[in-house]
């Protein structure tokens, strides 16, 4: 796709409802932590692929640390493993926590009636909430991680989609929002960023439904969402980061012979005539390719438009139409006058530079994917370590899970998806754990900046 400019979103919230956020530093280690919409999600793989792209230059090492079903409080319940050996032992120097979704209770929500029993069961569960919130948040701080706290994604109670759950939690997205102002607060509070998933999605959903009751920015489950979904909160969380329109600005005077206007590339060699002009150029960023999955996003936000804008920006030329070639590839034609206001070249599939951004996404693919398998082991050895099993002895591991697999095949059942291969996944810990490293080192590799030649050429 070639655009002069991108498709227009409608914004959907004031610049401040995103949150704010101080961005990652050169060199951070930081650590994801959640429940399952962090252990199975990919928002954290898009803020990682944005940084490898955008910031070729500015290492950042990143961890899914979250688990499926935690709370808040399961966490500050085994500090031993949860706390300790899956998150801290990373030595995160930054680090985001998103929870919420499992803690505010919604059996509490679900065909009730409110009594004063009903009601303090839910005000108990906001209680318990914030102690552990306050517990962890303390010791993330003085385990010296600078802290980003996300307000909980949204639970969908108002989607008419046909395969929607029809167990509905009445009452239980607003109860996340309550949740979601504590969060707010505790930002203020603790001098935290805050990345608000909450305003956004709850923005998202309400203006989608008016138009087609069966949207959802979560999933059929009401809860989950899939990469659409995510992201939307990729993108919000990189909006509260603060993060940069421009991925470069190729810009070239081809009256003057020279660069004119350009930002984060470097330019040289322009050499003009009457047939056009033709240089070369290095950008220090790549435009980030969105999974094909996740690309049905790009209706809902402005992803394009604020955090995507690779412009080819070429003045004086003489009137016509010229065929842009990058390194002798034809890319597209555009006219004089387009190329003076500025073509988008982001989403053009044909540039050496979308080829290279795309090899990125892919290894990115690959990294989320060894790293959801070694969150399957977590979420089993934290089963383990809440049963009171030591999990650094292996032994007691492997025997704990063949015993847990071998009970899952009574009555006839057949063995447990989940224990099965969290056992194969031990078996091969280390062998992923490198994978998984490399993988990081092989993205950052894959966004390293290439010069490219550039030339119009008069049709």
């Amino acid at each position: 796709m070639i655009a002069l400019w991108m498709a227009v979103v409608a914004p959907l919230v004031a610049a401040e409802d995103f949150g704010s956020a101080p961005p990652f530093r050169s060199g951070d280690v930081v650590c994801f932590v959640g429940d399952s919409i962090t252990h199975g999600g990919t928002y954290h793989a898009i803020v990682t692929l944005y940084y490898a792209t955008r910031f070729p230059d500015r290492p950042l090492t990143t961890f899914n640390c979250g688990i499926g079903g935690d709370r808040a409080s399961g966490i500050m319940s085994d500090e031993k493993y949860r706390l300790n050996v899956d998150i801290l032992a990373h030595r995160p120097t930054a680090a985001t926590i998103m929870l919420g979704m499992n803690d505010v209770g919604h059996g509490d929500y679900r065909g009730v009636t409110l009594t004063p029993e009903v009601e303090a069961r839910r005000q108990a569960s906001l209680t318990k909430y914030e102690e552990s919130m306050r517990q962890l948040i303390g010791r993330l701080q003085a385990a010296g991680a600078r802290l980003t706290l996300i307000t909980p994604s949204i639970y969908d109670e108002t989607t008419k989609l046909a395969t929607a759950s029809t167990t509905v939690s009445v009452g239980g997205n607003a109860a996340l929002g309550r949740f979601a102002d504590k969060v707010r607060g505790w930002a203020k509070e603790y001098g935290t960023g805050l990345v608000d998933f909450d305003r956004v999605m709850n923005a998202i959903n309400t203006r989608e439904q008016t138009k087609d009751s069966s949207f959802t920015v979560v999933g059929p489950d009401r809860v989950h969402p899939g990469p659409v979904g995510h992201f939307v909160m990729g993108y919000v969380f990189l909006r509260a980061q603060g993060m940069p329109k421009v991925v470069a600005t190729i810009g070239v005077d081809a009256r003057a012979g020279k660069a004119s206007g350009a930002a984060n590339c470097a330019i040289s060699e322009v050499r003009t005539g009457p047939a056009g002009v033709n240089f070369v150029c290095t950008e220090q960023a790549l435009p980030l390719v969105v999974p094909a999955e996740a690309k049905p996003a790009l209706a809902l936000v402005p992803f394009m438009r604020e955090l995507n804008q690779e412009r080819l920006l070429v003045t004086g030329l003489a009137a016509g139409n010229y065929e842009l070639r990058i390194d002798d590839e034809p890319v597209g034609e555009f006219s004089a006058a387009a190329l003076a206001a500025g073509v988008d070249l982001a989403e053009n599939e044909r540039t050496p530079q979308y080829r290279q951004s795309a090899a990125a996404t892919r290894i990115s693919g690959q990294r989320t994917s060894v790293g959801q398998q070694l969150r399957g082991l977590a979420s089993q050895l934290y089963g383990l370590s809440k049963a009171k099993i030591d999990v650094s002895d292996a032994a007691a591991v492997e025997k704990a899970l063949s015993a847990r697999l071998a009970a899952s095949t009574k009555d006839g059942k057949a063995p447990d998806a989940r224990i099965k291969t969290a056992l194969e996944t031990f078996a091969r810990r280390s062998e992923l754990e490198r994978e998984y490293v490399a993988l990081a080192a092989k993205l950052r590799d894959a966004c390293q900046p290439q010069p490219h030649r550039y030339a119009l050429v008069r049709k």
